[in-house]
């Protein structure tokens, strides 16, 4: 991260003044971004007192923001703006934050690239011609470019991870469940929630708390930490991306932890299925709370082809109750499997993404170690797991590859100790600065 850009603790240490003067940078910065970070802004920066007073944030465009529409980067949904604040929303502008505006996604949140073809693609920052990863592309984007400190953003099977990795700041994917779900154009009851992302995991923890109440106990002393490598997901990565990961993980070994090689057993296999089967038995019947039309007549109002196929797909080839019910139980196997290893260690830590960022364009394969592979399940194979069975996950920045593309290092947690897993985070990165 550039020192010129400031962080969430920058800005709760400046007073109103300073705070109202990069409030307006900020507006003027975001007005002006070439990276398709935004899909609307907000026309004033008025703000009401509070913890986060005159501190500007981003909202990916499938939460609702009262004034704005709710888009979810498709002509599919209506474009008259919403009444009501999504709680998640409207909890941080209690403390007196201001909604700069609505962030750009991949198309519905049905992605991970971001290639939006209704709004245009996002853009990493590192190397425009890549994409920010997705589907809350524009949220880490216009966090890595400065502009906001911290972004909502959503997360089904990785939308908040990936792009944080991708443009080389902190990803949060909160325990299903521990933020309120309210007012977000969903895809899966079973694995979405909303997460944040921000500049370090002590920004981070900041928004945690404010949203859930939380706080933070004391620091957490890395030496005897006991840290889960899953080799699996240490397989088959790009080698940029292992040279980076193999010195990350060295220096959080220099920190005194013990590392502990672990097997989830089919895992990813589960994930790739399993997970497959419950957002797509669920996202139908979700989308179609905010979509005023029949599904037969979605396609034709959908304007990204791999959205669109893949909506064609859940119409004609619906997944049964049969397939779902199975799915579920699956789920719940390899939440028994995660939960017998969090009695053996305290986290897991393992690279977010075997690969960098795709070019803009690779939405439906990439190279990876000289053969061609699906972008979609390759980009997101290692945290899928993680988000079908409801994790608290963090990704932190890992350094670069040779070329200054950014890595991700992903830890997670058992359910619910998202605060622990903030503080391990924490303390590690601090570790890499």
């Amino acid at each position: 991260m550039p020192p010129t850009v400031p962080t969430l603790a920058d800005w709760l240490a400046w007073d109103p003044a300073e705070r109202d003067a990069h409030l307006a940078e900020a507006a003027a910065r975001a007005e002006c971004s070439t990276h398709g970070d935004w899909i609307s802004l907000a026309r004033g920066t008025g703000h009401g007192d509070g913890e986060l007073a005159g501190i500007p944030f981003s909202v990916k465009d499938n939460v609702d923001v009262a004034g704005f529409p709710t888009t979810a980067g498709s002509p599919l949904l209506g474009e008259a703006p919403v009444e009501v604040d999504a709680t998640v929303v409207g909890v941080l502008r209690d403390a007196g934050a201001v909604v700069l505006g609505k962030t750009n996604l991949h198309e519905l949140a049905f992605g991970i690239t971001s290639n939006n073809k209704a709004f245009g693609p996002v853009r990493n920052p590192a190397d425009p011609g890549r994409s920010a990863g997705g589907s809350s592309g524009g949220s880490a984007a216009g966090v890595a470019l400065g502009t906001v400190p911290f972004a909502l953003g959503t997360d089904t099977g990785g939308s908040v991870l990936i792009p944080a990795a991708f443009c080389g700041v902190v990803g949060f994917r909160p325990s299903t469940g521990r933020y309120p779900g309210d007012g977000v154009v969903n895809l899966s009851s079973t694995r979405d929630t909303t997460g944040v992302n921000a500049h370090t995991a002590a920004d981070v923890r900041t928004v945690d708390r404010l949203i859930t109440g939380e706080r933070g106990g004391p620091e957490i002393p890395l030496a005897g930490l006991r840290i889960g490598l899953p080799r699996k997901r240490f397989d088959d990565l790009e080698p940029a991306v292992a040279a980076a990961i193999a010195v990350a993980t060295a220096t959080v070994e220099g920190l005194g932890v013990r590392l502990v090689d672990v097997d989830l057993g089919d895992d990813i296999d589960v994930a790739a299925g399993a997970g497959n089967d419950l957002t797509c038995y669920e996202a139908p019947r979700l989308l179609g709370r905010r979509v005023k039309a029949p599904l037969a007549d979605w396609p034709d109002r959908i304007a990204s082809p791999d959205v669109r196929a893949l909506i064609d797909s859940m119409r004609l080839n619906p997944v049964s109750a049969e397939a779902y019910e199975s799915a579920r139980a699956a789920r719940w196997r390899l939440r028994r499997a995660y939960l017998e290893l969090f009695d053996e260690v305290d986290v897991v830590l393992f690279p977010t993404s075997p690969v960098s960022p795709p070019l803009i364009g690779q939405d439906d394969v990439i190279t990876l170690n000289g053969r061609l592979t699906p972008t979609f399940p390759t980009v997101t194979r290692n945290v899928s797991p993680g988000t079908v069975v409801g994790l608290p996950m963090l990704s932190i920045p890992a350094g670069v590859t040779g070329t200054g593309l950014p890595v991700g290092l992903c830890l997670e947690a058992p359910p619910f100790a998202d605060v622990r897993l903030l503080g391990v985070g924490e303390a590690i990165q601090s570790a890499f600065a």
